[in-house]
């Protein structure tokens, strides 16, 4: 009986917390980009960085190749007459050379200078591989846009459904008021019914606003990854406003700053591209004939015959030069572009900000008259439930107060969600 009290305490606690559960937007944000199915291209983005560069490095290693060959030469090196009859005398002969040539060589070439092309290549790769972070990062850092929208669209509709529950408890107090009076007479059924159906209608907005606001937090959830449901409580936001308007730590200004790294290390890899390149080299042959033509000629038996080539190799392709001007002017004008993408960007965001901060300032203005009307309604809407209870007031008089009075509240509701809205925005424009 203990174990089955322990396990009924433990999930009547449990459903407690559930329903209590409070999510706050920061929250939100993050568990949106730890949600994000793109989030794992950031493991895959220093992979590749990896791959590339071991690639890129690799070409400092010795370049082996192996060739055969077999072939017919139609005229080969011989003795002249002359000179064959003088050896045969000293009784030395000599033959032609056999005109099949056969043989395999193996070279290994090894780069001692290329003038800074694999640096460049390896630079490159690197300013390839930080453009896709900082590209990855500016997707990232848009998803806090998203979930601002969805959090304040839930936010919204989340006090309207408390100022209607307050509209419907004023509405079901008066209809317990009338229904008394009219035990004693003293109102009419008519205002019972009328009372009713102001009810029925405040809790039909209900039901459309507790709609909408579950497929915010259902769309919610899907973002995060959270298990929020209708119980879930959006806890407002206490922001400070940024003190500036300046967005150079937005991601995408870093992303400006490593797609103009990449340009750079582009210009690096044209000029040397256009640089000779220092090799040694070792070449190890066998064949036959071989270099020493007098064996074969004298009709030594050794046909085949190991020797190797050593020696520094200079090489210098001036096919760079035909397009290194025009890429060169490709890459700046490519700069060039950019550096007006990043102004415009910047010019933008300049302009939002501007106008955000107005839009604060505005509503701040107007939020200073929200509870002096609400209390001023409040005071009317009392006074007029008084005069009905009294019996001076008309019913509809009460019900044109009870509603003035919630709209009032949701004004109040609107300004202070579209105030924080608005401040968020403007954090999101500067990110600050």
């Amino acid at each position: 009986m203990k174990r089955i009290a322990c396990l009924i305490v433990v999930l009547f606690a449990g459903a407690c917390l559930c329903h209590g559960q409070a999510v706050t937007l920061e929250e939100c944000q993050a568990k949106a980009q730890e949600n994000f199915p793109a989030i794992v291209q950031k493991g895959l983005i220093d992979k590749l960085e990896e791959f590339n560069i071991s690639n890129a490095r690799r070409n400092w290693l010795p370049k082996v190749s192996l060739t055969a060959m077999a072939g017919y030469v139609s005229e080969m090196p011989e003795f002249p007459s002359s000179l064959s009859s003088l050896f045969a005398q000293l009784g030395i002969t000599f033959g032609a050379m056999p005109n099949a040539l056969y043989g395999g060589a193996v070279q290994v070439q090894q780069v001692v200078w290329d003038g800074g092309l694999i640096k460049a290549q390896t630079e490159a790769v690197k300013a390839e591989a930080e453009v896709s972070r900082r590209t990855f990062d500016s997707e990232m850092y848009a998803l806090v846009e998203r979930v601002n929208q969805l959090y304040f669209g839930s936010l919204l509709l989340q006090e309207n459904i408390r100022t209607v529950d307050l509209m419907i408890s004023d509405l079901e107090r008066n209809y317990r008021m009338l229904q008394s009076m009219l035990e004693y007479g003293a109102a009419e059924q008519n205002d019972l019914d009328k009372l009713q159906v102001e009810i029925l209608g405040a809790k039909q907005q209900r039901s459309q606003l507790e709609a909408n606001r579950t497929a915010y937090i259902a769309m919610l959830s899907i973002m995060t990854g959270l298990e929020l449901t209708a119980e879930t409580e959006l806890v407002k936001p206490q922001p400070e406003k940024p003190v500036t308007d300046d967005a150079s730590a937005r991601p995408e200004m870093a992303l400006f700053d490593a797609q103009a790294g990449l340009l750079e290390a582009q210009r690096r890899a044209v000029r040397a591209s256009v640089m000779p390149q220092i090799g040694a080299f070792v070449t190890g042959i066998y064949s036959s004939p071989s270099p020493d033509i007098f064996k074969h000629m004298s009709g030594g038996s050794r046909q085949w015959s190991p020797y190797f080539i050593a020696g520094i190799s200079f090489k210098w392709t001036i096919d760079g030069f035909y397009t290194k001007k025009n890429k060169m002017s490709q890459i700046e004008l490519n700069r060039q572009q950019l550096e007006s993408q990043k102004a415009t960007f910047l010019y933008n965001m300049q302009l939002k900000g501007t106008q955000e901060r107005a839009a604060i300032n505005e509503m701040e203005e107007v939020m200073r008259y929200d509870d002096e009307i609400i209390n001023l309604r409040s005071s009317i809407r009392s006074r007029t439930e008084a005069l009905v209870k009294s019996g001076e007031g008309s019913v509809n008089d009460l019900l044109r107060d009870i509603s003035a009075e919630d709209q009032a509240r949701q004004n109040k509701t609107a300004h202070e969600v579209e105030w924080l809205k608005n401040i968020y925005d403007l954090r999101y424009t500067v990110n600050k």
